[in-house]
């Protein structure tokens, strides 16, 4: 599988990865669509000082459900499907009480979590 990875800041490499294999709870996504936001143009720049590379951007996507098991929302193959890239800790304060916009251990696929 193709991918692009931001290699240094101001360079891109084309690369070549293996395809994921869904873990329980997960689905396989095949990405159609990858925004550019500010926090890219950063990265790509070298103007986010707590970034490594080399590192794989974006974080603003959506894409088609390729693999999926059974799953509480109803989610089949063939869904087109946006992604949403904050990753929540589920058992802060914040989290415990429905506000995990506020976790105080949040993740964030493309800046501060991979996601390959």
């Amino acid at each position: 599988m193709k991918g692009i990875i931001c290699k240094e800041p101001n360079v891109f490499k084309q690369i070549e990865v293996e395809m994921p294999v869904p873990r329980e709870g997960e689905a396989l996504l095949r990405i159609r669509r990858v925004g550019i936001c500010g926090t890219d143009l950063h990265a790509f720049s070298g103007n986010q000082p707590y970034f490594t590379y080399p590192r794989i951007l974006g974080h603003e996507l959506s894409g088609v459900i390729e693999t999926i098991g059974a799953n509480p929302f109803g989610y089949k193959e063939g869904d087109q499907v946006s992604i949403i890239p904050y990753l929540e800790c589920g058992t802060c304060v914040a989290c415990r009480t429905g506000k995990t916009n506020c976790c105080t251990d949040m993740k964030v696929l493309g800046s501060m979590r991979m996601a390959v």
